[in-house]
């Protein structure tokens, strides 16, 4: 995969974060993640269809909630880019929101394919 995110250089997941989240609690912190993952698939078709409506004050909600609930989690450069989508969702601007919601989907890819053990 070729390397042309602002996010690569941050890890996909960081699990010295995800473990001070959870308290030390290394399955805690790995059940964390793999609902966090589980649930992905459905956040991301949700800002996909806002997006192809329009509908950015949505998209930017739902950017923050899925933000919020990953931040927990130790997906440093997930959170990164849903932050990015939404702020610029907030701001009005659907150019950019497509694109940041592109790489959100890059970062729930990459995210994806790792074996957090």
């Amino acid at each position: 995969m070729s390397s042309t995110s602002p996010f690569d250089n941050l890890p996909a997941w960081d699990k010295q974060t995800a473990m001070a989240c959870s308290g030390g609690d290394a399955d805690l912190a790995r059940s964390l993640l793999a609902g966090l993952i589980g649930q992905l698939p459905d956040d991301l078709a949700i800002m996909r269809r806002h997006a192809a409506a329009g509908d950015l004050p949505n998209l930017a909600e739902k950017a923050h909630k899925t933000r919020g609930g990953a931040v927990y989690c130790g997906v440093t450069a997930l959170v990164a880019a849903l932050e990015q989508l939404d702020l610029v969702a907030r701001n009005g601007d659907a150019g950019k929101a497509g694109e940041a919601l592109a790489q959100v989907a890059s970062e729930i890819r990459r995210l994806r394919e790792l074996d957090p053990s």
